[in-house]
């Protein structure tokens, strides 16, 4: 069901990838060799963006960012078919309902979470990879973000998302009325801990400056990443290789995710790498683990980090994904109609 993502329509789109620009020829020819080998996939949705593209160009002033919950929606009454919005957004996330002619895209299934419920592609994961969560962010610093040059624009990206355990962040959330349940779900949002306190997820395509809050955890690919003479290449006796040696080149993941700063993925992968020798030294192979400790030392991380990595990333249940509340709606139910009386 996946051939055409699997190969890209054909060899001749995929080496067209504007993605491959900065590849050497031979890294290239190394990707394609790589079909035999191993996929990884991209589940693209809307991004939900602090920066729509999409509601930036629309005419109609039909696209909106909810106050609430920063989903971004389109409202069919005032959407005129324009499809300026089709376009104009750089993830082709939005498209046009012939039948009905309106714009359409995902609305993360806001009636869902309005009510506490993941929204119905996070229940249909078989792999369980995905994960919601509150992030908190300083509004008034998305201009300031979007103008930065690109090769600091995840880390400054970054930087817009608040600790939700400060507590001028705390009083600042109270004040702009957002509730406690909020604030806590924030506090144990999955989220964070990829995004902001592990630093192991990455927005996609950044350099298109929409500030996209879906994020990605680059993949760390299993074994050896080469051959040699049809056999797998174990002349250092390194079975599971190294990140230099990585199937897919670093500068094809910088360019899907850091804006093409190849040292932001490779912190990544060498963060996970350290993670996956701790835990092999631990459980497998019983080498020493206080070499592996020093493993995870050099990439800043502790053997607490290490294991709440694992638990997070491959024995999460349900609640340790999904961490949103219901919301209020009684309350906005009762400002409405408020002038009214």
């Amino acid at each position: 069901p996946n051939w055409d993502d699997d190969l890209s329509g054909s060899s001749v789109y995929a080496r067209n990838d504007v993605n491959l620009n900065e590849l050497t020829a031979a890294e290239r020819e190394a990707l394609f060799r790589i079909e035999q080998l191993v996929f990884f996939y991209v589940p693209r949705i809307c991004n939900h963006c602090l920066n729509p593209a999409c509601l930036g160009v629309c005419p109609s002033g039909a696209i909106y960012k909810r106050g609430e919950d920063g989903v971004v929606l389109v409202n069919q009454d005032k959407c005129r078919g324009w499809r300026f919005c089709v376009s104009g957004c750089p993830y082709k996330k939005t498209y046009y309902n012939w039948k009905t002619g309106k714009a359409e895209k995902c609305i993360l299934c806001y009636p869902r979470l309005e009510t506490g419920q993941a929204p119905a592609c996070f229940h249909a994961c078989v792999g369980r990879i995905r994960y919601a969560g509150v992030l908190l962010y300083d509004a008034d610093r998305i201009e300031e973000i979007a103008k930065v040059p690109e090769p600091d624009l995840v880390e400054t990206q970054r930087s817009i998302i608040l600790n939700p355990q400060d507590s001028g962040v705390i009083a600042a959330a109270r004040k702009n009325g957002i509730g406690d349940d909020w604030i806590a779900a924030a506090q144990k949002s999955p989220v964070y801990r990829f995004v902001k306190e592990w630093e192991l997820a990455l927005p996609l395509h950044a350099e298109f400056r929409t500030l996209p809050m879906l994020f990605y955890v680059p993949p760390l690919l299993p074994i050896i990443a080469s051959t040699k003479n049809g056999t797998y290449d174990l002349t250092e006796g390194k079975f599971f290789g190294s990140i230099e040696d990585n199937r897919v080149p670093i500068s094809y993941m910088a360019r899907l995710f850091a804006a093409g700063n190849d040292a932001v993925v490779k912190r990544v992968l060498r963060k996970l790498w350290a993670v996956r020798v701790y835990q092999r030294a631990r459980s497998v192979d019983g080498t020493n683990e206080g070499q592996a400790t020093e493993v995870l030392a050099e990439v800043g991380s502790t053997t607490e980090d290490a294991d709440q990595i694992l638990r997070l990333t491959s024995l999460a249940r349900f609640n340790d994904r999904f961490v949103l509340p219901p919301y209020h709606r009684e309350e906005m139910i009762e400002q409405l109609e408020e002038p009214l009386k």
